[in-house]
């Protein structure tokens, strides 16, 4: 505040002292010595005292301006942070959009079976994804056995039902056991969950007819043995191959479709249509 205070005082004495050099020059000036004399004096000192005033003028100028600059910048700041959060939740709404318009397409491609809708609602983390609750149940014709899908590929299927809810082992779980083929060459086997693999979220084909070549990035999908799964829907594809010392397969570690990572919505199949 002094500091201000003093640019004030400057400032006003500046412009008295104007104000008098000013009036001596209007009324004393003039084509005589004494008028030479006035503005010989007095224009020095109007010419310093515009300066200092100009200066202090100039100085309070860039107070404000900055000031203004510095408001200006937090509101735009403001706005940024606000078109930052805005385009996050247009993506948000963008990427639920098509996962429901994704579910909606695969459950109208499902013909002969009878489909229901649900949403996961929580899931098991501290055993690698081995299991996870949706939000439908019984009383929405739900019952233990019944695969569990998304358009990506095949998640488990339930094996715990409450009314309103229901439990699904994903084919991480080393109790699953799904017959399946490779998409390639037609040969069958059988993916299993594995507890050491399921930790990077990866399952395992074993059983593989011996006569079927498998190469890194074969397509493994169901092959509707068992009763469970309807045949053609994607496992995963093939990571790598396991051999013995002969040549057999012991082994291929199968990369699941499913990020289970990031599953909202699931289709469950509850049933041929009559």
């Amino acid at each position: 505040m002094s500091f201000f205070s003093k640019k004030w005082r400057i400032v006003v004495a500046a412009a008295i002292v104007i104000a008098a050099a000013d009036f001596a020059v209007d009324h004393f000036t003039g084509v005589n010595p004494l008028g030479v004399v006035v503005r010989a004096v007095a224009s020095p000192i109007q010419t310093g005292f515009s300066y200092i005033a100009g200066a202090v003028e100039n100085a309070f100028g860039f107070v404000w301006d900055m000031r203004a600059y510095k408001e200006d910048n937090e509101a735009l700041e403001a706005e940024n942070i606000q078109l930052k959060r805005e385009n996050r939740d247009t993506a948000a709404y963008r990427e639920e959009n098509e996962r429901l318009q994704n579910m909606l397409d695969l459950q109208e491609s499902i013909t002969d079976y009878s489909t229901v809708a649900a949403r996961v609602i929580s899931y098991s983390p501290n055993n690698w994804y081995e299991t996870v609750e949706i939000n439908k149940g019984t009383l929405n014709g739900l019952s233990e056995g019944n695969a569990v899908i998304t358009p990506e590929g095949v998640v488990g299927r339930i094996t715990e039902t409450g009314p309103n809810y229901s439990i699904v082992t994903t084919i991480l779980d080393s109790s699953t056991a799904v017959g399946v083929r490779v998409s390639r060459t037609g040969g069958n086997g059988l993916l299993e969950g594995d507890k050491d693999l399921s930790v990077n979220m990866q399952c395992k084909l074993s059983f593989l007819d011996r006569s079927t070549p498998i190469i890194v990035g074969d397509v493994v999908e169901t092959s509707g043995s068992g009763g469970i799964y309807p045949a053609g829907f994607v496992i995963g594809t093939i990571l790598n191959v396991s051999a013995d010392s002969t040549g057999n397969l012991k082994y291929a570690v199968v990369d699941p479709a499913v990020d289970f990572e990031n599953l909202y919505e699931v289709l469950v199949i509850n049933g041929v249509k009559n």
